[in-house]
């Protein structure tokens, strides 16, 4: 289906073309004779999309996050439903300053694979991974397609979006049948990711023994999103539920425009709190009262960008072990 293909001016953003047998020897050839380029890499970071109009953005986010992390990059665009099969590859160089004279430079190999099935996806980076570096797979479609145990079980991280999916309960089954059997595997939820900021918000709510004590009274919870974003709404959702050990009655309340999450309120006898981030602010307002006693401060929201959430991930080694114990609790929520 030709209509599914990339134009040819995002094709001609990915660097160089080159065939797929010739990739290291002209991966090489970029770095003779010039000494004011050097190369580095502390990562294999692959990036996994089956959009075509995905593809100029996450060519975008790859030169992002390797400004600040240096990688061998992987794009990887795989169409399946493309009839006729046939790969096609491009390298270029993803270079930053370094100390005003040489140019530190991260590797990116671009894949396109019409009709590409789960075989080709993993051959494909397997034969070009960088030494023996960890390899980190950012996957942003279905894990029922092209995700094989062949393929995760060699994944030292993977990072999912699961705000993106389109069944999220199918996905998340899927997930917990993967975690079930790998239980080393590392995960990373952007969604939950996300919710970083509201959570250390409403801890700090609640920090003196009177407030403490007075959590158990808590019964509603309310928390507003943008749209597009109720898994990131429901991780959090499902924290709070497991940290107070009880089952609140929970409102979503979806919104048109404004950051991804936008306010949670928690409400019992006695005891209120509200986290609230206003549109385009960089600061998060909270809210306690508990008995006669009020608490008010501003606090700083995270980052918002998906480049600038992945950069976070690769700089902590192991993600949090929080997020699978969340899994079942966002299950059956779904």
């Amino acid at each position: 289906m030709p209509s599914s293909l990339p134009d040819n001016d995002t094709l001609s953003r990915l660097g160089l073309e080159t065939p797929i047998s010739h990739i290291s020897r002209s991966l090489n050839q970029l770095w003779e004779g010039d000494e004011a380029k050097t190369r580095a890499s502390l990562v294999n970071l692959a990036l996994y999309i089956e959009e075509s109009a995905s593809l100029q953005e996450a060519n975008e986010v790859l030169e992002k996050i390797a400004a600040e992390h240096a990688c061998r990059a992987m794009l990887i665009l795989a169409l399946p439903k493309v009839q006729q099969p046939r790969a096609r590859s491009w390298i270029q160089a993803l270079c930053r300053p370094y100390q005003g004279k040489q140019a530190v430079c991260s590797e990116q190999i671009t894949f396109i694979l019409e009709g590409g099935d789960a075989a080709q996806v993993q051959n494909l980076i397997f034969a070009h991974l960088d030494s023996d570096l960890p390899l980190v797979v950012w996957w942003q479609a279905d894990l029922t397609k092209n995700f094989e145990e062949r393929f995760y079980s060699r994944i030292d991280t993977l990072i999912i979006d699961s705000s993106r999916w389109r069944d999220p309960a199918r996905q998340f089954d899927a997930l917990l049948a993967i975690k079930e059997d790998h239980t080393d595997l590392d995960i990373r939820d952007l969604a939950w990711t996300r919710s970083h900021f509201m959570r250390t918000a409403l801890a700090s709510c609640f920090q003196d023994a009177s407030a403490l004590q007075k959590l158990s009274q808590v019964r509603t919870l309310r928390v507003s999103y943008l749209r597009g974003q109720r898994s990131t709404a429901l991780l959090l959702a499902a924290w709070i539920n497991q940290r107070l050990g009880a089952a609140l009655d929970l409102e979503l309340v979806e919104k048109d425009s404004g950051p991804a999450l936008q306010s949670l309120v928690i409400e019992g006898q006695g005891i209120r709190g509200e986290v609230r981030r206003d549109c385009d602010s960089r600061f998060v307002h909270v809210f306690s009262v508990c008995g006669g006693h009020s608490h008010e401060e501003l606090l700083p929201a995270d980052v918002d960008s998906d480049a600038e959430l992945v950069n976070e991930q690769l700089s902590r080694y192991r993600g949090s072990s929080l997020y699978s114990g969340m899994l079942p609790f966002v299950r059956s929520m779904l």
